[in-house]
């Protein structure tokens, strides 16, 4: 179904504050998300990596997003323009366009749908990738860790609720513990590895362009699955050398292309290649696999999640209309 605003030659608009408020539950997300990394698996979604452009020695990063996969309601292709990080946050838009139904179709603010789409994608590798620790194979409690106190924090924390309520969290951030997402029973641990010692789900999500953390291998549980979302900030390739000389270990990736062109621009340090994709079928696994799945962010999940929220937004007259 196409905007019926579009027929008069209107835009919708869709602010930080109308994608807060339209976001589906945290469950519906991560189903959302799994459609779109099953249709980059299979090749029926167009998803080129990517391009990062230069913006000179004091940006920290602008990357251009394009994508099209298909959607109940047809083909819908778009781009993402992302920029930011550290200090200055992140920002950018989505445009989405439904070709069959006469082009763009709308703008949507991108900060608060790429943390959501973010999390959602750690909760679809969850989905296929849960931990293999012994506490989560005896079907123990299982404890969670999550380095960073930014937005990331927040909307990792509420999708480790969604699958795992009963989880109890650890964090190690620079934040005060009255900045972060607390949840009861959540600590704040003093150290990177005081956080993840023992901890059968991590998340790293340090700022970009921050020092590497200091993270001995003895803190990460064998059978851990780590949901890397800072490139080789927290998790480095000497890291994961270590883990995988000590026992079975599985790379996954959102995006092997994307994984492979972003390795060969040397922003993953000495990461190896990813073994597997998400979406694709999952790899059978021992008891005791530590599985690092380091996602980048692909646009065609953005775009999935953008034309989402228009849906929601056309039913709920919500945003703002533009003039073309």
């Amino acid at each position: 179904m196409s905007d019926p605003a579009s027929r008069f030659g209107l835009l919708r608009y869709l602010s930080e504050h109308d994608v807060t408020a339209l976001l589906p539950p945290v469950a519906e997300q991560i189903d959302l998300i799994e459609d779109a990394l099953r249709s980059v698996a299979r090749g029926t979604a167009h998803q080129p990596p990517k391009m990062p452009l230069d913006l000179g020695s004091d940006a920290t990063f602008a990357h251009a997003m394009p994508a099209a996969i298909d959607r109940a309601q047809g083909r819908v292709a778009g781009a993402k323009w992302i920029s930011g990080g550290g200090a200055a946050g992140i920002g950018g838009i989505v445009v989405v366009e439904r070709a069959a139904a006469g082009g763009v179709r709308g703008i949507v603010a991108a900060a608060a749908l790429t943390a959501a789409r973010t999390a959602a994608v750690s909760g679809a590798a969850l989905r296929a990738y849960p931990p293999m620790t012994a506490t989560a194979t005896a079907g123990g409690s299982s404890r969670g860790t999550i380095i960073g106190g930014g937005t990331q924090a927040v909307t990792h924390r509420a999708m480790l609720a969604a699958l795992y309520p009963s989880m109890q969290v650890a964090f190690y951030s620079r934040r005060l513990g009255s900045e972060l997402p607390l949840r009861d029973g959540d600590v704040v641990a003093p150290s990177a590895d005081a956080a993840m010692r023992g901890a059968d789900v991590i998340i790293t999500a340090a700022a970009f362009g921050t020092a590497p953390r200091e993270i001995s291998s003895a803190s990460i549980e064998p059978g851990a699955t780590l949901l890397v979302i800072d490139y080789a900030t927290s998790i480095t390739g000497e890291l994961v050398a270590t883990l995988d000389a000590r026992g079975p270990m599985l790379v996954v990736t959102d995006s092997a292309a994307q994984f492979d062109a972003t390795r060969n621009a040397g922003k993953l340090g000495s990461w190896p290649a990813a073994a597997l994709q998400l979406g694709g079928a999952p790899a059978e696994r021992a008891a005791g696999t530590t599985t690092l799945i380091n996602h980048l962010g692909i646009a065609a999940c953005d775009i999935a999640l953008a034309d989402l929220l228009l849906d929601r937004a056309e039913a709920h007259s919500i945003g703002t209309l533009l003039a073309q």
